[in-house]
């Protein structure tokens, strides 16, 4: 039993510790663009070189990719 408890408490410590280690990768193109249009609906196309809105505006701040 003091086996199985030790191997717990080693598995659980290990669980926690890891994933702080873990890369934190920059958010991709497409969830960086969303604040473009945050408060028109997010980006839905592209339209002259400007990101589109989803309500049909263009961002003033905005190109595409």
């Amino acid at each position: 039993m003091r086996h199985a408890l030790a191997a717990f408490a080693a598995f659980a410590l290990v669980a926690l510790i890891v994933p702080s280690f873990a890369p934190v990768s920059a958010p991709s193109a497409e969830v960086a663009r969303r604040g473009c249009c945050s408060h028109h609906g997010g980006v839905c196309g592209c339209s002259g070189g400007r990101a589109q809105c989803c309500d049909g505006q263009l961002s003033p701040s905005c190109g595409c990719d």
